[in-house]
């Protein structure tokens, strides 16, 4: 995956003021208990070995323990059970590992090259990795079959960019900027259309799959039909929710004046995020600021956006029913502005931040001076540091 415009890292570099195989994983840390929050944590600590524990921060369980000595990288969970993967660099070489919650049934499927994002399919069979590839300056995108053990490379190109069919059974990618293809298991991709570089990632959803085309953010729909659903120039992220109903648009009006309107005629020049409802058109304005991030909530009513505030700390706004309000503030590290910020919309695809019930995001960061991991109810109640950690991701269930 490339870096965004300059001008986005720009801005970003302002935001931030500066398992071991064979070992005995389930190593389990209880805290006392508390908090209505459903789901686990799984968490990549200040020592870098990957943990869970429940969103209150007790019942904590190491599944590795040599964080030290090895690089374990950005822990997801399944979408359909408590399972995780992440990523990790030893001695043995480069690998995807996957294990249960607990620890349990853990294994080890060696990789070509240190797998930098990972995406389960949404069946949870298989895993979609970018890592770099053989020829200079390319990626390889390679699947992995956790149970069979096996890996294989689909594809190469950079920047590279993915996006699972609801059904699990294909692949839509968007590939050195002027590639819009699917994979599925026919001998050849499926090329669907022109396209622009001027964003990252498209995303299948139910109801289709949204990219960047000439004219704007297109929706090509299950039937063929392709329509228009936000005239748009310049750079734009495109990240709507699960089943399509609202896609959010962000633009960056430093990059060659980017417009982004549901009608052409009547479009806004300027950093921020919008809501487009894509049965009716109807624009909701999210926030007018640069933004480094969103993510929708499970159930698709709300959306979470982290935008750049005048104190060069992130703003966690949360957006429902056209009307939008502050959640927290927190400073967020380089790493993780670097790692995936700066591709949110493929991350906001892999990479869950909220309860299963909607109710309550998690996110590492620094609040007030105290750094951590942040559990942060919609109820009000204030933010809860719950575990040192870099990385985190909340379970689907």
């Amino acid at each position: 995956m490339i870096r965004r415009p300059i001008v986005l890292l720009a801005v970003v570099s302002l935001v931030v003021t500066a398992c071991t195989f064979g070992a005995s994983p389930g190593t389990t840390i209880t805290a006392a208990s508390g908090g209505a929050l459903g789901g686990r944590l799984v968490v990549l600590d200040d020592q870098g070995d990957v943990v869970t524990l429940d969103p209150d921060g007790s019942n904590r369980v190491e599944l590795t323990t040599d964080g030290a000595s090895s690089q374990y990288f950005q822990p997801i969970w399944s979408p359909n059970e408590r399972r995780i993967a992440w990523s990790v660099a030893d001695e043995e070489g480069f690998a995807v590992v996957t294990s249960a919650e607990d620890g349990s049934d853990m294994s080890r499927v060696d990789t070509s090259g240190f797998p930098f994002y990972l995406n389960w399919s949404p069946d949870g069979e298989q895993i979609g990795i970018l890592h770099g590839g053989s020829g200079g300056g390319t990626l390889d995108f390679e699947l992995v079959d956790a149970d069979e053990g096996t890996t294989s490379v689909i594809d190469q190109g950079s920047p590279y960019y993915f996006s699972w069919s609801p059904g699990s059974d294909a692949v839509v990618v968007h590939v050195n900027g002027d590639r819009l293809e699917i994979f599925d298991e026919s001998a050849n991709p499926l090329d669907i259309g022109p396209t622009s570089p001027n964003y990252l990632s498209p995303r299948w959803t139910p109801d289709g799959i949204f990219y960047l085309g000439p004219d704007g953010v297109m929706l090509r729909r299950n039937d063929n039909e392709t329509e228009l659903v936000a005239a748009a120039s310049g750079f734009v992220s495109i990240n709507p929710n699960r089943d399509g109903s609202f896609v959010a648009v962000h633009t960056i009006s430093a990059n060659e004046g980017i417009t982004v309107s549901a009608a052409p005629l009547a479009q806004n020049s300027q950093d921020g995020v919008v809501v487009v409802d894509t049965s009716t058109g109807e624009e909701s304005e999210v926030v007018s600021a640069l933004s480094v991030g969103s993510f929708w909530s499970p159930d698709g009513t709300r959306l979470m956006v982290l935008a750049v505030s005048e104190e060069a700390v992130v703003d966690f706004h949360i957006w429902e029913a056209g009307e939008t309000r502050r959640l927290t503030t927190m400073e967020l590290s380089v790493a993780l502005l670097s790692e995936a910020l700066a591709f949110f919309d493929q991350y906001a695809q892999s990479w869950n931040v909220w309860s299963p019930d909607s109710d309550a995001i998690v996110f590492p960061g620094s609040i007030d001076g105290s750094g951590g991991v942040w559990v942060v109810p919609l109820d009000g109640s204030g933010p809860r540091n719950v575990s040192d950690g870099r990385w985190a991701a909340w379970s689907h269930g």
